[in-house]
């Protein structure tokens, strides 16, 4: 489950948090909830739920090996 507070937003989605990451908002924090990790962002630059939406929706458009990239530095934030 996402959620937003306070200009954060929180999700454990890896390929979203991917998304973000390439879409320049700012991770500031994970925390781990028993197995499961959660990617805490900013943006700086406007509302995170608009670019949740384009991604959902199919209309988010990235650079796909900077996605790739994230991908996998996302997964190795989650190794234990």
């Amino acid at each position: 489950m996402d959620t937003s507070t306070n200009n954060e937003y929180e999700t454990h989605d890896i390929y979203l948090a991917a998304y973000l990451m390439v879409s320049g908002c700012d991770l500031v924090r994970r925390r781990r909830q028993g197995a499961r990790v959660y990617f805490v962002f900013q943006n700086k630059a406007g509302p995170i739920e608009e670019l949740r939406e384009a991604y959902y929706s199919g209309r988010a458009k990235v650079v796909a090996i900077r996605f790739a990239q994230e991908i996998i530095s996302m997964k190795q934030l989650t190794a234990h």
